[in-house]
């Protein structure tokens, strides 16, 4: 220990001894871990090279290193802990087994080895502990592998030499299981107990008709609690949703071994059920932090009946509120009986209980600032209303019961308001989550608390996510508090403050505020400063940003920071996709060729193997965007080809690229929009495409209301004849979809609203034009059933009357019950009354004597601004 008192005794001893004996004294370096080991080191070395110079004397084995001597040398490594110890523990044990493997001729050994340090004794059971102590301290797949295999290997030499010096005992097998553990590697783990359990019981039953066997006593390796144990805690770490179930199983049988006496060690204790417990508190399941509970109050009850061994601690208390932690949020939005408590509620009420075994001198409870954090955490997770109220409340309990709530604490809280804010845009809980942090910096200036970078981050998305104008500024002056506070950023910070102003990128400056942000990263990174290093979610936020600010140099500005990004990083999709949605909302006409630029350098890059910048659906659902907000000569017809190129590379295998609805309504919109003459005809071959693959099985593909109306729009375009006639068939296609309780696809507001102009313009013969104004006539009346009129309904619906309805007495007494209609409901603006006076001029001299000028204010109540009388 560096800075410990062992090491301060030892010099202060060393320098008396040094001082009485008049020597000199170690250098300061040989009292630091590192030192220590340098000079066990130097000291075995000099005793290798005299065996060196020694070994074919007579006195060779009075020289020969012994095994104990490599034995300290790698406990004292494995024990320091610090960087590459393990493997120079590696490298030494190698030895030692290479030595052993060629021990018949000491003339044979290697001296070109990788990672091997020559080495002059074999290993023995401490060697092989040792290491597997070491694995065990390193967690990990491999790190549990390689103890598995290293036991293995040392059980098949003792096997070929029976040589007891490299038995394994029970300490190996302890460490093998507590590597195992550590690593959740519960199946392997399992295994190896199961073998010791079947060895045991083969010696249990030679025992009892065989001397032999009863000499084995001393060799068999006896199942014990710490093992199990350790099998547990593999269950509880391990991924393995039985394990619960299993690692209930192996208790049982603990406890069965143990009360018949076929094996006394195995009887469980306290850490064995906190094990279970932590089990199931794990599972993420109501039904787990029940039974976390239940065995609790299994534990409380065995302990109060006299079993010393399942004395329940804070921990194990812990552990179950855990449970209730883990499942905080899944529940609460669920149809659940009246009488089931939200796990926040019985985390509290368990608090509670757990206050009360306080005056229990026996049980000794008392809670600690990790239970208190966990019910707050439970009720920040819990998306309640009032939940931000409950974890004030706990956090102001906590001072008076001699718990002073933590960093964490407050961050559990103030995360609560956060949660709270997402629901309730009150202002007043900013202001409340600033007093929190205020309270926290009179504390930390106390020194009785710190405020680490997270909380920082936690006030500034409160600021960044609020409805607040000034949200951004107040995120900018909590990064230059954590600057002057010392308190580390990162490229988190930043990015929370290149999000919020990204929020408000339509507030002039914001924009370029976000790209000064970015700026300030790519300085400090390039200054050395990595933690700020801009990454794929920095760059695709300040695109964001521009995307939303309208200027008119935005695509220009974008296309700079993204030659940047490649210039620094690998660009994924979402960062390509955020420069595509500024390409489709800021460049105007004529940017299908660029979208289509950069969706064709994203195919290349999946070709390439860089698969996290492919293109996905949403990606070719944005280019096709692009080119149905486009008039460009041509587009339609790529953007057509685009959409097949997505069917055929779904066909091959790419399910990322799967169409949907908004892909071909897309491109049947380029399609309305384009002014072909074939317009109608492809748009219509599209819908009829659709419902071909959704019957195919693409469930995404089937046609919604908004592709049934971009195909209207395209007929309502089209300057052909018999538009009526399409229309009609498309609105039956729609209702038959709805009846067959596809409601998506059910004919809307926007449907007959473009139905009634394209019949306006149908200028077909007698017949067709009779069909347009029935239709026109019944979709005008679905909207004064459904409420969803405008003034364009009455407008578009008076023009149908004009062009399709003869003077005389009809068409008067429609013009003014139209009329009327629009006077009730508020639509009756400067062009609608033109229209009502082309479509029958008697009724509009009639109602109106004076023209506009004495029309009431109510009639145009619900038209625009420009539309009023």
């Amino acid at each position: 220990n560096q800075t410990g008192t062992s090491a301060n005794m030892l010099r202060s001893l060393e320098l008396e001894d040094a001082s009485l004996n008049g020597t000199k004294p170690f250098d300061e370096s040989f009292y630091t871990v590192s030192g220590c080991l340098e000079k066990m080191e130097e000291i075995l070395s000099n005793a290798e090279d005299e065996y060196t110079k020694n070994m074919f004397g007579p006195e060779k084995e009075r020289y020969k290193p012994h095994v104990d001597w490599y034995n300290h040398i790698l406990g004292a490594l494995i024990r320091s802990n610090t960087e590459g110890t393990l493997s120079k523990a590696k490298m030494i044990f190698r030895g030692m087994e290479e030595f052993q493997n060629n021990s018949h001729d000491e003339n044979s050994r290697s001296n070109n080895q990788v990672a091997i340090r020559p080495c002059w004794s074999s290993p023995d059971t401490v060697s092989y502990n040792t290491i597997l102590f070491g694995l065990s301290q390193n967690p990990g797949i491999v790190q549990g592998k390689e103890a598995g295999e290293l036991l293995q290997k040392m059980k098949e030499n003792y096997g070929r030499s029976n040589n007891p010096s490299i038995r394994p005992d029970d300490v190996t097998y302890g460490v093998v299981l507590n590597a195992l553990a550590q690593s959740g590697m519960a199946r392997e783990a399992e295994s190896i107990l199961e073998s010791l359990e079947e060895e045991y019981n083969d010696f249990l039953e030679r025992s009892q008709s065989s001397d032999i066997a009863r000499n084995d006593a001393n060799i068999i390796v006896t199942p014990n609690n710490t093992m199990y144990n350790s099998v547990l805690n593999a269950f509880a770490r391990s991924s393995d949703p039985n394990s619960a179930c299993k690692a209930e199983a192996l208790f049982s049988r603990m406890k069965t071994l143990s009360s018949t006496g076929k094996n006394p060690a195995a009887e469980p204790d306290i850490v064995s059920l906190s094990t279970v417990i932590s089990c199931h508190s794990r599972s993420g399941t109501r039904e787990g932090a029940e039974r976390a509970e239940e065995l609790l109050v299994t534990a409380v009850d065995l302990y109060s009946k006299g079993n010393a061994k399942m004395k329940p601690d804070i921990i194990v208390f812990n552990n179950v509120l855990s449970g209730w932690a883990n499942i905080s949020g899944s529940y609460d939005n669920e149809d659940e009986a009246l009488d089931d408590a939200i796990p926040a509620e019985r985390a509290e009420t368990l608090l509670k209980r757990i206050d009360s075994f306080k005056n229990n001198q026996s049980l000794d409870i008392n809670p600690i600032v990790q239970t208190y954090n966990i019910v707050l955490d439970c009720w920040a997770k819990s998306r309640r209303k009032g939940a931000a109220e409950k974890a004030l409340n706990i956090l102001r309990v906590m001072p008076s019961v001699g718990t002073p709530p933590d960093d964490c604490s407050y961050n559990s809280v103030l995360d609560a308001i956060a949660s709270e804010m997402s629901r309730d845009a009150d202002p007043s809980w900013i202001e409340r989550a600033e007093e929190l942090f205020e309270e926290m910096k009179r504390l930390r200036s106390a020194g009785k608390l710190t405020i680490k970078n997270i909380t920082f981050h936690i006030i500034m998305n409160l600021y960044a996510k609020s409805s607040r104008i000034d949200g951004a500024r107040k995120a900018e002056d909590l990064l230059r508090g954590m600057e002057s506070d010392g308190v580390c950023v990162s490229d988190m910070t930043y990015n929370i403050c290149i999000d919020a102003c990204a929020r408000r990128a339509f507030h002039r400056g914001n924009s370029k505020k976000a790209e000064h942000f970015l700026e300030e990263m790519i300085s400090l990174s390039e200054k050395g400063n990595l933690h700020c290093s801009p990454k794929n979610h920095s760059f695709s936020s300040v695109i964001n940003a521009l995307a939303k600010s309208g200027d008119s140099d935005a695509v220009e500005r974008a296309e700079k920071i993204m030659e940047k990004a490649e210039e620094m990083i690998s660009p994924n999709s979402i960062l390509y996709n955020s420069y595509l949605d500024c390409i489709v909302k800021n460049g105007g006409n004529g940017q299908t060729h660029k979208a289509e630029s950069v969706l064709r350098k994203m195919i290349s890059m999946r070709q390439s193997g860089r698969h996290d910048a492919q293109p996905t659906a949403f990606t070719y659902s944005i280019v096709l965007s692009c080119f149905a907000r486009d008039k460009e000569k041509g587009a339609a017809e790529r953007a057509e080809k685009i959409l097949f190129e997505m069917e055929r590379l779904h066909e091959l295998g790419c399910s990322e690229v799967a169409t949907d609805t908004r892909h071909y309504s897309s491109v049947i919109t380029a399609w309305a929009k384009s002014g072909s003459p074939d317009a109608v005809q492809r748009s219509m071959a599209l819908l009829d495409r659709m419902e071909q693959n959704y019957r195919n099985g693409n469930l995404h593909a089937k046609p919604n209301s908004y592709c049934y109306n971009s195909c209207i729009h395209a007929i309502a375009k089209s300057p052909n004849a018999g538009k009526a006639k399409r229309c009609q068939e498309i609105l039956n296609r729609m209702i038959a979809a709805r009846d067959l309780g596809f409601h998506d696809a059910a004919p809307s507001q926007v449907t007959h609203s473009t139905i009634i102009n394209a019949c306006a313009f149908d200028y077909g013969g007698d017949d067709d034009r009779k069909l347009a104004f029935g239709l026109a006539k019944s979709c005008f009346q679905a909207l004064l059933e459904s409420n969803e009129l405008t003034d364009s309904s009455f407008l578009n619906f008076f023009h149908n009357i004009v062009r399709h309805l003869k003077h005389g007495a009809v068409r008067d007494q429609l013009s003014e019950a139209v009329f009327h209609e629009g006077c009730k409901r508020g639509f009756i603006g400067k062009r609608v009354l033109k229209s009502f006076q082309k479509a029958s001029p008697e009724a509009y001299a009639r109602l109106l004597p004076s023209g506009e000028n004495f029309i009431p204010k109510e009639w145009s109540q619900n038209v625009s601004a420009r539309e009023k009388l």
